[in-house]
This record gives C-alpha cells, structure tokens and sequence, in this order.
C-alpha cells in the first residue's frame, strides 16, 4: 500500500481492509469478480480490490465518483488539493490496472446505465441520507446472490438527540425493507451484507 500517493489514510484503519479477505470464501480471490466502488477519494480501496481480488482474467473493477463535477458536493471541503489526481495516479500504477474502469461521473447517472451484476460493492459516496438510500437500493439491485454489499459510515455523521447516527437510521432503514433478503456479515463503524 505505501507505493501509493495519498493525503489521507483512513482506509489503512478501515474495517474493510483488515476483516474482508478473512471474510470471503478462498475461491473468490481465484474467481471471476466483478466489484464496483462508489465513492473513491484518492484511490486507496479501489486499488486494495484491484491488487487484491480481480486477478482473474476477466474480473472488473468500476470506479464512480464526480470529484468536483458536480455541484453542492458533500466531500467539496474534502477535495481541496490533490484528491483526484492523487487517484488517477493510484489507479495508473496498481495491479490490474487494465481491467480498471473510472467513471467520473455521479452514482446516480452511473445506474441509469449500469447493465452489469456485481460480486462486491463497496459503498463509501456521499453522506446525505438520501442519497445514501438510493445508492444502497441501487446496488442491490445489480448486486448477484451471495455478493458483498460493504457500507462506510455506518457509525459515523451527524447525531439525533438519542446519540444515533443519522445515516445508521438509513441504513438500518433499508435493512429493514429487505428483511430476509440478506445476513449480516459484520457490523460496526461499517456494515456489511450478503445476499440471499
């Protein structure tokens, strides 16, 4: 990981990095994967899939994030210096690069068009709970049976007056909605699902 260029370093301490190759079968990282990663910032868990789980001939990678592109950006405070040319950079040196697909553009122009199911997605874009809900909805509905559906910030952003999360009560929101379409791999400051 420290080949790469980055300001900030919060996906080293993430839940994502140190539990899920403990967390998938042994065969996944043999197998064809198609992974999808909405919100990217300086590339540090797209290039953690790509050197870690597309290395078979035909596994895929789409990276979906605006940066700037897109007014009334959440992470606009976030993305003041070298955050996308940080990624781009990221992107160019990692493993697998060729099987790498950026789209610049937002999660929800990106659906609009998505044809593809998906093994693993990892969701970590915008921390506005509406767009949280569509862009959990969105992605299960490309996501195949037994994929992973990984969330940041589960425990994070702003409080209600009982200290819980916001977003937790998106989230949990959607969980109950697909009661029974899913189990819970891992729950903390991330949560993680499979489909059933």
């Amino acid at each position: 990981m420290y080949k790469y260029t980055f300001g900030c370093d919060w996906f080293h301490r993430s839940e994502i990095k140190r539990l899920l190759l403990n967390l998938i079968p042994q065969d996944f990282l043999l197998s064809q994967n198609n992974i999808l990663e909405i919100g990217c910032f300086e590339g540090l868990s797209s290039v953690f899939f790509a050197d870690n789980l597309i290395n078979h001939q035909n596994s895929t990678l789409i990276c979906v994030d605006p940066f700037l592109a897109i007014e009334n950006n959440d992470h606009e405070n976030l993305l003041l210096g070298d955050q996308e040319k940080n990624f781009d950079y990221n992107i160019k040196i990692c493993n697998n690069s060729e099987k790498i697909v950026v789209k610049k553009i937002t999660s929800d122009k990106f659906f609009e068009d998505n044809d593809m199911k998906y093994d693993l997605i990892y969701i970590d874009g915008s921390h506005e709970c509406s767009q949280i809900n569509k862009d959990m909805e969105n992605s299960f509905k490309v996501l195949k049976k037994n994929g992973i559906m990984w969330m940041d910030d589960y425990g994070g952003g702003l409080l209600d007056k009982n200290g819980v999360g916001y977003i937790k009560h998106t989230m949990n929101a959607f969980c109950q909605r697909h009661k029974g379409e899913y189990k819970i791999i891992h729950t903390n400051y991330q949560l993680a699902i499979v489909k059933i």
